[in-house]
């Protein structure tokens, strides 16, 4: 290793032989904002030649992932994960144990031309930011009055829903059409309403697939274990159960394919019901509905994708977290709700899914996307990443 100082100073570590840089935990900043040059790529300061970056994105992270299986931390020798930094495209190798990242040599070149342009414009850029926010105030202080604090004027602009729904991912755009994941979106709004509008005498198939808590296998028909996740409780469950699919269940089908996407799916929401058939607590609700389907697509995304930002919103406000701390948060929704009826759940979901069945829905999507993920390095004939 080699010490480079940037054009601030700041010395960052840089490997002889394959040109890749360590920055360590906060110096990613000198490449971002240009002032940082790999030896040889752009001695004189300005921004190395970026590579040809391929066009297929997916194709680029999945290789990444591949090779951070022989890659550790130069500092603690932890293993390095993957991300794509900034949602650019570009592939880094960050330690999540002390914050230090690897860089690719390709991987500098390409992010010092993608920041060029900002760089160049930074006053501008600056000065565009402060005109915003001082409009933004005005708009603020007009409509809530002077002082109003952000958690005065947020409660105000959303209601606080004890639920927590993914509104958004900045994942990778999917290769495919994800017609399962449409398809499946397409028959819950059409059954749902088939059943609240009674047409063809629909309007008892809920109570007639619901799954019963905690009873066993007797009593029920069989088949309620693969139609319950397509009636819903309510319109709440619906949208919920929607927007997990919509927002997630793009990018897992497009990493597993239509139709083991859909065959996984469907595992996921049979072991979600039987759980809540065999655990649940006996006298709660009948469940209906796809929570522990989709809990099975967030743990598959969990898998692939965990350092992606989700933008979420819970108890009244939206935040942009990891896939991975957004996984907490549904977790801790989930044993909040499940711990029997009230008044509130009454209204929002009044069939809801256990605790048991929503963790097996989960569970079954981390086994099922870990084992597909070490189906893919065993093909790739490299050892699987950790």
């Amino acid at each position: 290793m080699r010490t480079i100082p940037s054009s601030a100073g700041v010395e960052i570590d840089g490997c002889r032989t394959c040109g890749a840089a360590w920055f360590d935990f906060g110096e990613i900043r000198e490449l971002a904002e240009g002032r940082f040059a790999i030896k040889g790529a752009g001695e004189d300061g300005n921004s190395p030649p970026a590579r040809e970056r391929p066009q297929n994105r997916r194709s680029a992270m999945v290789r990444a992932h591949r090779e951070a299986a022989g890659l550790s931390c130069p500092r603690c020798s932890s293993g390095l994960s993957v991300v794509d930094f900034r949602m650019t495209g570009i592939p880094v190798f960050p330690c999540r144990k002390c914050g230090g990242i690897l860089v690719p040599r390709p991987s500098v070149a390409d992010l010092s031309s993608h920041y060029r342009f900002q760089r160049e414009h930074a006053a501008l850029y600056e000065a565009l930011g402060e005109s915003m926010a001082g409009e933004l105030r005005k708009s603020l202080e007009r409509k809530f009055g002077p002082g109003a604090s952000a958690q005065e004027v947020g409660e105000a602009k959303l209601p606080g829903l004890p639920v927590v729904v993914p509104l958004a991912d900045a994942g990778l755009p999917v290769e495919k059409m994800p017609l399962v994941t449409w398809g499946l979106f397409t028959l819950s709004i059409g059954f749902y309403l088939l059943t609240t509008t009674g047409a063809g005498g629909a309007e008892g198939l809920p109570a007639l697939f619901a799954l019963p808590s905690g009873t066993g296998f007797g009593g029920f028909p069989k088949s309620s274990l693969l139609l319950a996740p397509f009636f819903q409780g309510g319109i709440v469950p619906l949208v919920v159960g929607c927007l997990f699919l919509l927002v997630l269940g793009d990018n897992v089908e497009d990493r597993m394919g239509r139709v083991p996407f859909l065959i996984f799916y469907m595992l996921c929401a049979v072991v979600a019901g039987a759980a809540h058939v065999l655990w649940g607590k006996a006298g709660a609700p009948a469940a209906l509905g796809s929570a522990g389907s989709v809990a099975g697509v967030l743990g598959a995304y969990l898998v692939f994708f965990p350092e992606v930002p989700i933008s979420m919103y819970g108890v009244g406000k939206v935040v942009s977290v990891p896939a991975y701390l957004f996984s907490c948060a549904w977790a801790v929704a989930t044993f909040l709700w499940g711990w029997g009826p009230g008044p509130l759940s009454d209204l929002l979901n009044p069939a809801p899914y256990s605790i048991a069945g929503s963790l097996a829905g989960f569970s079954v999507g981390i086994g099922c996307a870990a084992l597909w993920r070490s189906l893919e390095d065993a093909g790739s004939g490299k050892p699987a990443a950790g």
